[in-house]
């Protein structure tokens, strides 16, 4: 039996590549220094976009690459992208939306007794919040780079020139 990556290897092996080049663990920081971060302050969002080290790299990696490739690598980053909402969507639901609900159901049914129950147990109440809460935005920065690949790579098609990029600029977000 053939593995996916065994079918099109150039195909997975650009994949590859261009996503390494939007690690999560760099978001946060990226936020802060990166010009594309920086080009949100004003109402030109692509500028700075574009001088991303992480952009530069993308259009480096796909220089030459042709475009039946180039629109392979776009079909999956866009796959990607649309399960990388299904899972955030799920995860919110999971990690947010049913702890809340529940606490402000159990606060309303005993309220006194919830609020003794936290006072009594603040460390675990509080490791648990927080557990809470970085799962949903580790999804969250996941998401964003899912997106942010899309747009360099709407980027790229549009300076390539290359069609159609009228569906590009339709697409939901």
């Amino acid at each position: 039996m053939d593995t996916v990556e065994s079918v099109r290897p150039d195909l997975w092996r650009l994949w590859q590549a261009l996503h390494r080049l939007f690690p999560i663990r760099t978001l946060i920081p990226d936020g802060f220094v990166s010009p594309g971060s920086w080009g949100y302050l004003g109402v030109d969002f692509l500028s700075g976009f574009r001088r991303n080290p992480s952009t530069r790299k993308a259009f480096a990696l796909l220089d030459g690459v042709d475009d039946a490739l180039f629109d392979g690598l776009s079909a999956l980053a866009a796959l990607n992208a649309r399960r990388q909402d299904q899972m955030l969507r799920a995860v919110i639901i999971v990690y947010l939306t049913f702890p809340l609900s529940i606490t402000a159901l159990l606060a309303d049914l005993a309220g006194d007794g919830v609020v003794t129950f936290l006072k009594a147990n603040q460390q675990p109440a509080i490791a648990i919040g927080v557990i809470l809460t970085c799962g949903p935005l580790a999804y969250m920065a996941s998401a964003w780079r899912a997106r942010q690949m899309i747009g360099v790579l709407d980027l790229i098609r549009i300076e390539r020139d290359q069609r159609p990029f009228t569906a590009l600029e339709l697409r939901e977000e």
